[in-house]
């Protein structure tokens, strides 16, 4: 577990990093927040088009791969929206709740895959991270436009939603230059894979600096509840699916990797933005966040057996 654990440690580093620049006032968090919603409208979009769009999806190990994570992480949904049942009246919380416990990081792992998996490791994330990352902020947006305080009044409102967000369209303009074979758009590329390069850094500090361990306190269940889900279930679904899919041992290990990352900044952005609990959403963030440099590795060593 130690060469696993110091595979993910610049990683962790780069988390730290964000919560000491902003503890030290280096920045404020307002202007992280900044540097955030940036992040999310621009260089977080940039890089998934960048990736989706030159991942090969016509390996052979691509379709076991993938469709044993896309199951893992359904199956991570119906759990997550069982959880209505527990947590009732607050509707916004619970958007939280539902979206900390299937949004994953994949900044997180996608750092340390070299590391971890080798060569094949970066290759096997890029092809989740299209479909994956489409279905799941499809979903967190109905979610959203269903129980944030921001409640959309119609399908149409709904699907309004979805057509203005940008991890949305990036997947899905991604996917379809891939499957069009429109790979390469010249100066636009190379202006695209710079601007992705950028994503990584940013988001992992962005991750650090906002960590908020004094929001803990105020949902221990919620926040428990969402953990449990995200750093336990996750891995353990996917795990089990790709072993039934047929999936390779690397590729099962690659998918228990993306089960194991802790909950997305992003779904702090999408709570602020849609109406959800964005102090719950914090707070999941943080707890999630910090137990996965215990979890992440367990769950990868385990894996790769």
């Amino acid at each position: 577990m130690a060469d696993v654990f110091g595979a993910l440690v610049p990683t962790f580093i780069l988390i730290a990093l964000g919560y000491v620049v902003r503890a030290a006032r280096i920045a404020t968090a307002e202007q992280f927040g900044m540097v955030n919603r940036f992040g999310y409208f621009v260089l977080y979009p940039a890089f998934l088009f960048t990736l989706i769009s030159q991942a090969d999806f016509a390996g052979a190990e691509a379709l076991p791969f993938i469709g044993g994570v896309i199951a893992g992480f359904l199956a991570l949904v119906a759990g997550a929206l069982a959880l209505r049942l527990i947590f009732r009246g607050d509707g916004p919380a619970y958007s939280s709740v539902f979206q900390g416990s299937v949004r994953w990081n994949g900044f997180a792992l996608l750092a340390a895959a070299p590391a971890l998996f080798g060569p094949e490791g970066p290759a096997l994330i890029g092809l989740a991270f299209g479909p994956l990352v489409l279905m799941l902020n499809v979903i967190c947006v109905i979610v959203l436009a269903r129980w944030g305080s921001a409640r959309a009044t119609s399908m149409r409102a709904v699907l309004d939603q979805i057509v203005a967000n940008p991890l949305i369209l990036s997947c899905a303009v991604g996917l379809a230059a891939n499957f069009g074979g429109v790979r390469d758009l010249g100066y636009a590329s190379d202006a695209l894979e710079l601007l992705g390069g950028a994503a990584m850094p940013t988001a992992l500090m962005c991750v650090g600096a906002g960590l908020d361990f004094s929001a803990l306190r105020a949902s221990f269940a919620k926040v428990a509840a969402a953990s449990a889900m995200r750093l336990i279930a996750a891995p353990a679904l996917v795990w089990s699916v790709c072993a039934l899919a047929g999936a390779s041992p690397l590729a099962t290990a690659v998918a228990v990797g993306i089960g194991s990352t802790p909950t997305a900044a992003a779904g702090y952005t999408l709570a602020r933005e849609m109406g959800g609990d964005a102090r719950l959403m914090a707070a999941i963030i943080t707890a999630t966040t910090a137990l996965s440099f215990i979890t992440m590795p367990i769950a990868i060593t385990l894996a790769l057996g």
